[in-house]
């Protein structure tokens, strides 16, 4: 399986991805994980730094692009028109795990004829494992939910929904922007849902997300590993980060 790094950022600001943290890249910790103990990706494309950095056997780095989605469609252009799904990654997840790439994997397989596949975390799950860290969150019939940074993709859907990934990328923060994109019953559903959490199932957001990105198969996978979800998106979660990886390698967690 091909696995793709997002690691590009917009011109001018600072590249998360080689922060460094207990004196390593965050890059390098997604790397390793990706690895995995049994080889979870058998090669991995990086997109969005300088050529030559961090390359090796199974890594390679191509160029971003004005955004995170530019960087995306960059990433997906190298690849061959036949290529199968493929795992994508944020670069901004150094908590992750080889067991969590595995298991987000392995539950991918029970669709295999999926275009999209997402993953969220319960919230709680996410709270209790980095307390310090602050989640968007989304409360549906099966409870409260954080999104994840890990997603299994095909190139050929990317191609043929550029501008509607575009628009979801530019709220992807927002919630309520999010549920208008996806039409009046959804976003009625969506403000009612904060009392009767009943009026919107999982499978009602698969449908409607699958819908509005013209009829593709859409699934959702509700991963039990909490560093999938925590991503350092502030300067705070960086700072939280170094302490926490550091209290790791002293076995203090």
């Amino acid at each position: 399986m091909i696995a793709l790094i997002l690691a590009g950022t917009r011109p001018g600001t600072v590249n998360r991805a080689q922060t460094l943290l207990c004196g390593r890249p965050m890059i390098n910790y997604v790397i390793t994980a990706l690895r995995g103990e049994s080889g979870s990706a058998r090669s991995i494309v990086v997109a969005g730094l300088e050529a030559g950095k961090f390359e090796s056997d199974d890594v390679k780095v191509v160029s971003g692009g004005a955004d995170m989605v530019d960087t995306l469609l960059n990433s997906v252009a190298t690849l061959s028109e036949d290529t199968g799904r493929i795992l994508v990654s944020t670069a901004d997840i150094p908590f992750l795990t080889a067991p969590a790439v595995r298991d987000f994997v392995d539950r991918a397989s029970r669709f295999p004829d999926a275009d999209f596949l997402y993953s969220a975390v319960i919230a709680d799950v996410c709270r209790t494992a980095f307390p310090d860290m602050r989640r968007t969150t989304l409360r549906v019939a099966e409870g409260e939910f954080t999104g994840g940074n890990l997603v299994m993709i095909s190139p050929s859907f990317l191609r043929r929904n550029e501008a509607t990934i575009r628009e979801a990328w530019a709220q992807r923060k927002s919630v309520f922007g999010l549920a208008k994109m996806l039409g009046a019953e959804t976003m009625a559903r969506f403000l009612f849902s904060r009392i009767f959490p009943s009026l919107l199932p999982i499978s009602y957001l698969e449908r409607a997300v699958g819908k509005t990105l013209g009829g593709v198969s859409v699934g959702l996978i509700v991963s039990p590993y909490p560093e999938i979800a925590a991503d350092c998106d502030r300067t705070e979660d960086i700072v939280y980060a170094e302490r926490w990886l550091q209290k790791k390698a002293e076995g203090k967690i």
